[in-house]
């Protein structure tokens, strides 16, 4: 009888522990069409590694969500998940955002041989542009008016779509993060859909572009940042660029 009541105890903590452990499993935003920041299987990706491990020291598990940018803004809105990445506050959205965790390196991508000089943001008044979804938002004041003046810009989830059309001659202009455009750029050679002689010129006219992580919780938000500043610290942060920088190319922090 003691035995039998012992065990059903067990049992009952077991399964306590287990309810507990799914409690703590947190559904997070992460944009698709980014390599190698995303990549939407096994392989994780540089934000998604990072994100992972920041939270799990805190007992969280994390269940990627992959979405374009636009779409993951409304599933935040609404609740649907408990965080996104990739953000800034000037998105709008209404959230408890953690510090800057990481950032992109955005250039103005263009072939060789239009033999155009970008030297600033004013420079791209006049061109057809093709850039991610909310760009205007994300990459400053001047740039967000030359957009809104520019009737030949456009902005896309599918990032490759925008190397392809670039390297087609179809656009002026890229505007996307350099590690992004170098991943899809060599996908394409790869795959025979873009002639690796071709040259093209990344103007370098923005700073790089810090992004945060936002959470609805603040208890998650502070547990984020915890993490953060201790894989800095300990090498874990600078060890996972490190892993996708062996596997594809030098990829800048």
């Amino acid at each position: 009888m003691r035995v039998t009541i012992l065990r059903f105890l067990c049992l009952t903590l077991l399964a306590l522990g287990m309810n507990g452990a799914r409690a703590k499993e947190l559904k997070i935003i992460f944009s698709k069409y980014t390599p190698p920041y995303v990549f939407e299987d096994d392989r994780g990706g540089i934000v998604v590694d990072i994100v992972k491990t920041a939270l799990e020291s805190a007992g969280y598990t994390i269940q990627p969500i992959y979405v374009p940018i636009g779409r993951g803004f409304k599933m935040f809105a609404d609740k649907q998940v408990d965080g996104t990445t990739i953000i800034q506050e000037s998105s709008g959205l209404k959230a408890f955002y953690s510090k800057d965790f990481m950032q992109y390196y955005n250039r103005a991508f263009a072939l060789k041989a239009r033999n155009f000089n970008i030297r600033s943001i004013a420079d791209l008044g006049d061109k057809s542009i093709i850039a991610f979804q909310n760009a205007d938002k994300y990459l400053g004041t001047d740039f967000g008016k030359m957009a809104a003046a520019n009737h030949k810009y456009k902005e896309m989830a599918q990032q490759e779509a925008q190397v392809h059309m670039l390297l087609l001659g179809r656009m002026d202009v890229a505007v996307m993060d350099e590690s992004i455009f170098r991943y899809y750029r060599e996908r394409l050679i790869s795959q025979g859909a873009a002639d690796k002689s071709q040259a093209y010129i990344g103007f370098d006219i923005f700073p790089p572009t810090s992004f945060k992580a936002a959470f609805n919780d603040p208890a998650i938000r502070d547990e984020f940042d915890k993490g953060i500043a201790a894989m800095r610290k300990d090498g874990r942060y600078d060890a996972i660029y490190k892993k996708y920088t062996s596997q594809y190319f030098n990829i800048k922090k």
